[in-house]
């Protein structure tokens, strides 16, 4: 079975090869860099080299899915943000969000991958620049229950 990265567009195994090639890395680094991007985000079970290597080449090849642990880890070593993940051809910009939103150095983007909503938080990084909460974007959150609001549930 072929898993297409974007609807109309290449497979997922093709797109994720020509990202790796694109950068010059062989499936060898290719793994590593996964491996180390696990750790970095605290993934303790991450598995060894010589494993890694047989993923990539699976994936590559397109035998079997991607989990969303790995995408998150390819994202972090294609330097891409998750909404790019399967979206683009190599060296281009991923999809336009439908939504952004910048404030206080905080940036929240929503838009669709693949039919699923994807809201991406950039900036969170950051130092807490004041005790006080400046004008922007304010995330408030209540012990209270949610009201409804007419929707249906």
């Amino acid at each position: 079975m072929t898993v297409l990265a974007v609807e109309g567009e290449m497979p997922l195994s093709v797109w994720l090869r020509q990202q790796r090639e694109a950068r010059g890395w062989s499936g060898r680094e290719q793994a590593r860099r996964l491996i180390r991007a696990g750790r970095d985000a605290g993934d303790t079970a991450m598995p060894s080299l010589d494993t890694m290597c047989r993923n990539v080449r699976r994936w590559e090849r397109g035998h079997g899915g991607i989990t969303e642990r790995y995408k998150l880890h390819y994202c972090k070593t294609f330097e891409i943000p998750v909404t790019g993940f399967g979206a683009t051809a190599p060296g281009t910009d991923a999809l336009s969000p439908i939504a952004t939103v910048n404030a206080c150095g905080l940036s929240v983007s929503a838009g669709y991958v693949s039919g699923r909503l994807v809201i991406e938080f950039s900036g969170l990084e950051a130092e807490e620049a004041a005790a006080e909460p400046g004008p922007g974007l304010s995330l408030v959150t209540s012990q209270d229950r949610p009201r409804n609001y007419g929707g249906r549930a």
